[in-house]
């Protein structure tokens, strides 16, 4: 019983205190905007760089695929490297996130008895110009790949 009257007093002494001291609150959105705003507009750069990213990856797979089928018309490793780039400056030429000077071709044997050849894909991510956001760019690969395993003759 004295507890809850010693806790009644209390409650009575401070709590003007705690009801004056809620209800000014006139600078306490000011300072969660401070706080919170930049790491907000971090966060929404991260996700517009990493979408880039991503973008100029599906881009990448997408010429990858493109070249290999154009290769396939080429008898040997020369023929397919110059169908496979002209393939790539044809896919790259509009508007693409993704420029053909940025992006080198390998095309060779994958080794396995010379039965398949593989067509390989290399981008220079820092040609997109994100290597000096901070955060993701930070952690993201320098250099995109794909590559695709092609069996001449199609089948």
């Amino acid at each position: 019983m004295a507890i809850l009257v010693y806790a009644h007093i209390a409650l009575n002494r401070f709590g003007g205190c705690i009801k004056r001291s809620a209800a000014n609150d006139e600078g306490s959105i000011t300072v969660e905007f401070v706080f919170l705003a930049p790491l907000f507009l971090l966060l929404m750069l991260n996700v517009i760089t990493g979408g880039i990213y991503i973008g100029a990856y599906h881009i990448l797979q997408h010429t990858t695929a493109e070249a290999a089928r154009a290769s396939l018309a080429g008898s040997n490793d020369s023929e397919r490297s110059l169908l496979a780039q002209q393939s790539i400056n044809t896919a790259l030429a509009t508007g693409s996130l993704v420029k053909p000077q940025a992006i080198k071709l390998q095309i060779g044997s994958t080794g396995a008895g010379q039965t398949t050849y593989r067509v390989a894909l290399s981008f220079d991510a820092r040609s997109l110009g994100l290597s000096k956001v901070p955060g993701f760019s930070a952690i993201a690969p320098s250099t995109l790949t794909s590559s695709y395993d092609v069996r001449p003759g199609g089948m």
